[in-house]
């Protein structure tokens, strides 16, 4: 805790310095400091962050409301606390934003509202946290209902007209994703286990006709009348959550090995359609990020997106509304289908889901990206607009969807909304935005055409026990130094320098040291060997563990895999442990 109230006391200097202007810093420290010792660390994590939404929305639409908890002047508009720095944003007796509200002093309120946001809690609190993202994946489950009938024939139409080609595929390129799968093996054992068939493999995936690699060919193919595209695999995937932010957990499925190798082929299958499909490569860029986070920027100066957020997106996606989606595709669908895991254990009881699928499962994040795309192309539609493929491919430039991150014309709001709303999906009200200059995207938190998004503390300064927390620190001391919070950031830094005494490296580095604006690089020697400029530092490595692979099972590996080697040479003689790791010394090129 002292180490907290240490940081958020440097943050103060800085912000004197940056905001001579600003009156009361020192009353609003006094305030912080007291209603932490009151309330606890709860006040920078739970109080501070609600307050920042409060003040988000209140950019966006242009009055600051109330906020419950801090209390105010009398004849006052807005909060006392921070009312130096707020009240040059909004007016203090009307709450009304300013027109010069500056962008610097907008930053500065939300670093000291956002800083400790997604702090690590203990282990008390992750297991209520745990329990509540469980309840919550059962609920939404239970939420799930019905399609809107007059809507489902817009929709079967539009989705005849995308992913053209989708099932002229023929071979299924599967392979082990990086992730757990809930029998527990490591990553070698995972090829041991399918070749050698110590796992049930569902050979009616055949049917799709999928050329499947030969290890999971079988013999024994039963009748087609005997098979029902509804069963799978008798085993249940395993239910865990993992941090998101300090008050809540992100729900996880984890999912039986078979099924997570053949999901990854589809996944694979899926994203390679859709960069060659006319109309869903302008709305989708799955494995980038920047396209949402431009346009938020530019929504945020033009007025011209809005940002949407969905709450519990993948939770609130029904099965019924996939298989409308993909309807036209039968083996895509069925490949699915019989690769999907219906069942999940939650604490001591499985469920059968009606929803599509959880997060562990690797189609999940494309397929909801598809979906979500989709519906709000078909919103963007004018009444009376017909659905063709020019209109689709008109109105795909007006959609840019990257998971559950939605942004849309502003003039589309209202029915891009309403049609997410009827197909069972819920708005989250607090992180979406399409009024006045306030935009949040990806990562991205713009305000008028700049990125407003704070710096995040994951870990406690005085607690560096573990490489990832070690790594964390260095990361956010080097953010507020670029920041131009100095005091803060030397604050942080001084606590991993007294361990750990770390060199300037470049700013683009993978090992672990302290960046400059000049992009310094500490000079320690020079390698005759690689003829280069190097230094020695801590790099955050895998811990590694043996887990030998041979034989047949490394042959596949090997032709799945066939660049893995030269990344890594010992690849089949050991494995990392999975979120495990460690800090060692290595000399590291300088330039």
């Amino acid at each position: 805790m002292k180490s907290l109230i240490g940081l958020t006391r440097s943050l103060f200097i800085d912000l004197k310095r940056l905001h001579p202007e600003v009156r009361g810093l020192e009353r609003d420290l006094l305030t912080l400091e007291a209603r932490v010792e009151d309330e606890g660390i709860g006040f920078l994590t739970v109080a501070l962050p609600a307050f920042g939404k409060a003040f988000d929305r209140g950019l966006s639409s242009g009055r600051l409301p109330s906020i419950l908890g801090f209390c105010k002047a009398k004849g006052e508009s807005i909060p006392s606390f921070l009312s130096g720095m707020t009240g040059r944003v909004f007016d203090s007796k009307t709450g009304l934003i300013l027109d010069e509200a500056p962008t610097d002093l907008i930053l500065s309120i939300r670093q000291v509202l956002y800083l400790f946001k997604k702090l690590v809690t203990d282990s008390a609190r992750e297991e209520v946290l745990h329990e509540r993202a469980a309840d919550n994946f059962v609920e939404t489950d239970l939420r799930i209902g019905q399609l809107p009938a007059d809507l489902v024939p817009k929709v079967a139409r539009a989705a005849r007209m995308i992913l053209q080609g989708l099932d002229s595929w023929q071979e299924l390129a599967c392979r082990h994703g990086p992730g757990a799968v809930c029998e527990g093996l490591t990553s070698n054992q995972k090829w041991v286990a399918v070749q050698t068939g110590l796992v049930d493999f569902d050979p009616r995936l055949m049917y799709a006709g999928y050329d499947l690699p030969a290890m999971l060919a079988s013999e024994t193919v039963p009748p087609v009348n005997e098979v029902s595209a509804n069963d799978s695999s008798s085993i249940s995937a395993r239910f865990v959550t993992v941090a998101k932010s300090s008050t809540a957990r992100r729900a996880i499925t984890v999912e039986p090995i078979i099924n997570q190798f053949v999901q990854q082929g589809l996944n694979l299958q899926l994203r390679e359609t859709i960069l060659r499909c006319p109309v869903m490569r302008r709305s989708l860029a799955l494995s980038d990020q920047g396209p949402n986070q431009l346009l938020a920027l530019d929504g945020s100066l033009t007025g011209k997106w809005c940002t949407i957020d969905l709450s519990s997106a993948s939770d609130l996606l029904s099965l019924d509304l996939v298989q409308l989606v993909f309807a036209s595709y039968p083996r895509f669908l069925l490949g699915i289908d019989l690769c999907r895991t219906p069942r999940v254990r939650v604490g001591s009881s499985d469920i059968v889901l009606r929803k599509f699928a959880g997060m562990g499962n690797a189609m999940t994040f494309p397929v909801q990206s598809v979906v979500f795309a989709l519906l709000a192309n078909l919103a963007s539609h004018g009444d009376g607009e017909s659905i063709t493929i020019e209109s689709l491919k008109r109105h795909a430039s007006d959609v840019r969807v990257y998971g559950d991150d939605i942004i849309c014309r502003t003039e589309h709001f209202s029915r891009v909304a309403e049609w997410l709303t009827r197909f069972g999906l819920q708005i989250n009200q607090a992180k979406t935005f399409h009024e006045g200059n306030f935009r949040e995207s990806c990562g991205v938190d713009a305000w008028r055409g700049t990125c407003v998004t704070p710096v995040y503390l994951h870990h406690q300064p005085s607690n560096l026990k573990e490489s990832s927390a070690v790594a964390s620190n260095v990361s956010t001391s080097n953010q507020l130094w670029l920041r131009g919070y100095y005091v803060a950031a030397k604050f942080v830094e001084g606590y991993v320098d007294g361990k750990y005494h770390l060199p300037l490296v470049p700013n683009d580095s993978s090992a672990l040291g302290w960046h400059t604006r000049q992009n310094l690089t500490s000079y320690q020697r020079w390698s005759r060997s690689l003829h280069r400029y190097e230094f020695k530092s801590y790099v955050v490595s895998a811990l590694k563990r043996p887990d030998t692979i041979d034989g047949v099972a490394a042959l596949v590996k090997f032709y799945h895999l066939p660049k893995l080697g030269e990344i890594d040479k010992n690849h089949a003689k050991e494995s990392s442990r999975r979120y495990t790791t460690c800090l060692r010394k290595r000399w590291v090129q300088s330039r």
